[in-house]
């Protein structure tokens, strides 16, 4: 009989996976709300967006810097005026919370999901703990985008999808599929729809099935798709008229699938980028036995029960991730943070595979993987102080050491559960990344608002700008100054005109790159930099006429 410490902590844990997901989630997060400022360059654009919808009244239309945004919906951020309207967080604090909030829900949706696919408690449990220990997720939990949200609403609708081909009335099942991939494309856009339906169809052709996609409940869930994104398509049409559509549908959809103008990738972008974002779960590759993969009496084996619906989970859950990252794969962009819904399968496969199920499945190897894990957290614990280094001005790194103790602990604890088993290892991992996220959250990354926020510009231009100075942009990111500035900013790429400015106005406050700056060839006389800051990869200047 099991009667360590660790056991009971678990026996514990796993009898409410729920409530420990959502207080492990609510320690890692509740403590950093508010503690730094946006960052560049999404943080800061997607708070004046925000700011724009609330003051100017554009919920339907986004805008950003006083014109219209197309590049995203607006689930989102209707998301965080609701989150706002119920918690007593106010700006910036409500980005954070937004992003912690969309970290539960997507944990939740994954553990729902795997108890879908047919898993106990003990794996659901699990299921949640390897998300919450996996680094990349971690950081993503702490900065403020819309894509957690968006993946779970793709989970969901992967739910409801397994839910209908299991069920004998599977109408209601398929039409809230269809609402959740409309919402979800409503939070970011088109893969929202794509990753489900890709996953129903190609788990319904292994499965010889596929006829049944014609039936009567898809037609309906198509109608209820297609009302949702009509509704807003409408809407948009009646605010901004057609131009807006075209940017959507053309620009922003079309050519970033076939021909991407921003982020474009070779095609293997993704089996770099996904090993690295799965650490420290990734070294678990090398702690399962890989040599069955090359038996043919293994692949007879899943051949021979390709029909059986005691393989419907497992088979489900492969299906969504191999399809998935073959899709991410075609796409002419890639960004690592489109990965996100391929967490759902992986950890449920992870946790599956840490307990095994008998001689057909041993699993994961605890010996191998705690010692890999170990090796991850020491390997990070030493790389960390040599952070500085590559910071190319002097921005001191505060709380390093902090982090860098917690870690190296952590890195000798998981060693020592080597022999202890998956309980004991997946909790020692949940400590450690729990009390690591303390310092590192509430003073290593403050202390990097410096190099990573362009707040201490954006609140010197809105210094000037309330003494009447005229705010004015050379070739920036657009809107990265804006929120922080408290005003839209006349952005241009053209010297001409930022020239014709600066001779027509008194006052000019201008920011521009400064390698663009040495570029200019007829500057002005007069113009003085009274400002520098090196924001992300890049100096800025700012300019003042008089």
């Amino acid at each position: 009989m099991r009667n360590d410490f660790a056991s009971r902590v678990w026996d514990t844990m796993e009898r409410h996976p729920w409530i420990t997901l959502l207080l492990i989630m609510a320690i890692q997060s509740m403590f950093a709300l508010d503690y730094r400022s946006l960052w560049f360059s999404d943080e800061v654009r997607y708070a004046n967006v925000y700011q724009q919808m609330k003051d100017a009244g554009h919920w339907i239309v986004l805008y950003l810097n006083g014109v219209p945004y197309p590049d995203k919906p607006p689930v989102y951020f209707w998301f965080l005026s609701l989150l706002e309207a119920i918690t007593p967080v106010k700006e910036p604090g409500i980005f954070f919370l937004g992003s912690a909030a969309s970290a539960v829900i997507f944990i939740f949706s994954t553990m729902a999901f795997a108890r879908t696919l047919g898993c106990g408690k003990k794996i659901t449990l699990a299921t949640g703990l390897v998300l919450c220990t996996n680094l990349f997720l971690l950081g993503i939990a702490h900065y403020s985008r819309m894509d957690l949200l968006f993946a779970s609403f793709i989970i969901l609708a992967n739910i409801c999808f397994f839910k209908a081909f299991e069920a004998d009335k599977a109408c209601r099942w398929v039409v809230c599929a269809f609402a959740l991939m409309g919402f979800a494309t409503l939070t970011k856009g088109p893969l929202g729809l794509i990753f489900p339906l890709l996953t129903a169809a190609v788990f319904m052709l292994w499965k010889g099935r596929l006829k049944e996609l014609k039936n009567k409940a898809f037609l309906k869930g198509l109608a209820v798709l297609a009302a949702i994104l009509v509704a807003w398509i409408v809407g948009a049409l009646i605010t901004d008229g057609t131009a807006f559509i075209h940017n959507i549908f053309y620009k922003q959809i079309y050519q970033r699938a076939v021909s991407s103008f921003h982020h474009e990738e070779p095609f293997q972008y993704y089996f770099i980028a996904l090993p690295l974002a799965w650490l420290p779960w990734t070294t678990a590759i090398f702690a399962v036995p890989l040599r069955r993969l090359f038996r043919a009496e293994h692949w007879g084996e899943v051949l021979a029960n390709r029909k059986s619906r005691l393989t419907n989970g497992r088979d489900w859950a492969w299906i969504m991730f191999i399809s998935g990252f073959i899709l991410l794969s075609s796409l002419s962009i890639k960004v690592l943070i489109y990965i996100l819904p391929l967490f759902a399968p992986l950890s449920i496969l992870t946790a599956r595979g840490l307990f095994g199920d008998g001689n057909h499945n041993p699993g994961i190897n605890s010996k191998k993987i705690w010692t890999f894990v170990g090796g991850v957290y020491l390997l990070v614990a030493v790389a960390a102080p040599f952070a500085e280094v590559l910071i190319p001005f002097d921005v001191p790194i505060k709380g390093l050491g902090f982090t860098v103790l917690i870690l190296g602990l952590g890195g000798l604890a998981m060693l020592r559960c080597r022999t202890k088993g998956a309980r004991a290892g997946l909790l020692t991992m949940a400590l450690t990344m729990t009390i690591w996220i303390q310092p590192l959250a509430t003073i290593t990354l403050p202390s990097l608002d410096p190099l990573m926020s362009p707040r201490e510009t954006g609140e010197i231009m809105k210094g000037y700008n309330q003494k009447g100075y005229y705010p004015l942009a050379h070739k920036i990111y657009s809107g990265i100054f804006s929120y922080y500035a408290g005003t839209d900013i006349h952005e241009t790429s053209d010297y001409k005109e930022i020239e014709n400015i600066l001779k027509n106005k008194d006052k000019v406050v201008l920011v521009m790159q400064k390698k663009y700056y040495k570029k200019w060839e007829n500057k002005p006389e007069g113009i003085r930099v009274i400002h520098e800051q090196f924001i992300s990869d890049r100096p800025y200047l700012l300019i003042l006429n008089q």
